[in-house]
């Protein structure tokens, strides 16, 4: 068993040694190199445990061979050392068939076997003195890979997020603003998954029982009753189907509390009824359109879809198993056009106003034999004005692939009309690099209460992009979001 399973552990971490496998994480490709070594090692050790066995179980039957013909005990420890001794050989046997096994090479490139395992490590010839593979060079291997992936980055061009889009990387700040997700709303602990309709899809729902109806908007018929009665739809949504062939999730055509989705009636003790006080029985549940969008608290118990946050962050592309790429990426759903950089005041009024806004950055570095993802704090300062500017640091790298670095973000002109720029440079101590700002914040918002007068624009509530930088020893590349400090 001790040598099936080493064997087991072999094949799992010969299988995660690549920039891809590991996430461009170098210690971590060490580290599972280490984690085929140490299971040869524990396969060598249990053929030394039945070897040891099965010495043990020989030297007892000398040993009962040894007792005097007349010793009633004699033959029964004869017949135990002997079950020992075949046990202990077949056990020896076993762990020498899992230790021994040929690669299966028409299974190529699967490993199968534990040399299998151990030669992707070591390399073909086991015995060969300084062995083509060993732990370290999967770590220079990673490391050289997202070296040049990084190069690659484009900080003025931003990613694409797909289906496929690891999201490791990718962060948001919308926890600052109490934004959360329709689990989070109800909790976790609440939510359960419901096979429904046609093609029994698991559908996760959360009880809505003893909420008021009217929490419940119908954009669908038919309509649930506010006073009471029973509803006979399996679902209120599109104001679609019977009950028991529901399709599962349906159009969205109902939302609850502000958060779209779709309503059902799963029946239970209660039924699906609308009780005499105006609050629905146990029967109803409730599924969101989207699990992951996040929302804030309104008024009256209700949410709205959160939107003045931004999502920022990178990820590695690869081929065959080695990093040969970095998308950058942020974004925010926030307006981002109509943002107030001017002056304030006119004439001999007018004066130059600073602001300052600070976040965090996350990304991907290289520094010597080591790679892997690093945070940092980002600090900006924004000068309204005829011609406003941003410039700022980026500070404080932690990781395992950092050095004492710091970033200076040089001053670069915003857009006057869209508060951005795809073309600043990065100061690291190597060569210039470039990052990117986009302002963020609410629309224009009606300061007099009277709609002939055109909306005043606000002020920006934050600035997102993208960077790459050089340094003496090593490079970076990642994304930031930051908001103002007043």
């Amino acid at each position: 068993m001790a040598a099936e399973q080493a064997k087991m552990n072999a094949i799992k971490y010969a299988g995660m040694l690549t920039s891809e496998a590991v996430k461009g994480d170098s210690s971590m490709a060490v580290a599972n190199a280490q984690k085929v070594l140490d299971a040869e090692m524990a396969a060598n050790d249990a053929v030394m445990d039945a070897d040891e066995a099965l010495q043990a179980a020989m030297d007892a039957k000398t040993a009962a061979e040894a007792l005097a013909e007349d010793d009633a005990d004699r033959a029964g420890a004869i017949a135990a050392a002997e079950e020992a001794i075949k046990q202990a050989t077949a056990q020896k046997k076993a762990a020498m068939a899992i230790v021994d096994a040929a690669e299966d090479t028409t299974n190529a490139p699967t490993i199968d076997s534990l040399k299998g395992a151990v030669a992707a490590v070591k390399g073909s010839n086991r015995l060969a003195e300084g062995y083509p593979k060993m732990p370290a060079e999967f770590g220079k291997d990673v490391a050289t890979a997202v070296r040049a992936a990084i190069a690659t980055a484009a900080p003025g061009t931003n990613g694409t997020i797909g289906d496929a889009t690891s999201m490791d990387g990718i962060k948001n700040d919308a926890a600052d603003i109490g934004a959360m997700t329709w689990a989070m709303i109800v909790g976790e602990g609440n939510i359960m998954m419901q096979r429904i309709g046609t093609d029994n899809a698991a559908v996760p729902v959360a009880s809505i029982a003893g909420m008021a109806a009217s929490a419940v908007d119908k954009t669908a018929t038919p309509v649930l009753s506010a006073t009471g009665g029973t509803n006979s739809d399996g679902k209120y949504s599109d104001g679609g189907t019977a009950v028991g062939t529901p399709t599962a999730g349906g159009t969205p055509g109902t939302e609850y509390k502000g958060i779209p989705g779709a309503v059902w009636c799963l029946g239970g003790e209660d039924g699906c009824s609308v009780n005499a006080d105006g609050t629905l029985s146990s029967g109803w549940y409730f599924t969101p359109s989207d699990e992951d969008e996040l929302y804030v608290a309104g008024t009256g118990g209700s949410y709205m879809v959160a939107t003045m946050y931004a999502t920022y962050g990178y990820w590695l592309t690869y081929t065959s198993g080695a990093a040969t790429g970095i998308a950058l990426y942020s974004a925010s759903t926030a307006n981002q056009a109509d943002l107030n950089l001017g002056q304030a005041g006119t004439g001999d009024d007018a004066t130059d106003v600073t602001a300052t806004y600070s976040g965090s950055a996350v990304g991907i570095s290289e520094r010597g034999d080591a790679s892997g993802q690093f945070t940092a704090d980002v600090n900006l300062t924004a000068k309204f004005a005829v011609a406003p500017t941003l410039r700022g640091s980026i500070t404080n790298f932690q990781g395992d692939a950092v050095g004492n670095w710091s970033v200076l973000l040089n001053e670069t002109a915003l857009d006057t009309t869209n508060a951005n720029f795809n073309a600043g440079t990065t100061a690291g101590g190597g060569t210039p690099g470039v990052w990117t700002a986009q302002g963020y914040g609410p629309t224009p918002v009606d300061h007099d209460g009277d709609p002939g007068t055109t909306a005043q624009n606000q002020r920006p509530t934050g600035f997102f992009g993208r960077f790459n930088a050089n340094f003496g020893d090593g490079s970076a590349a990642g994304g930031y979001t930051t908001r103002a400090d007043d």
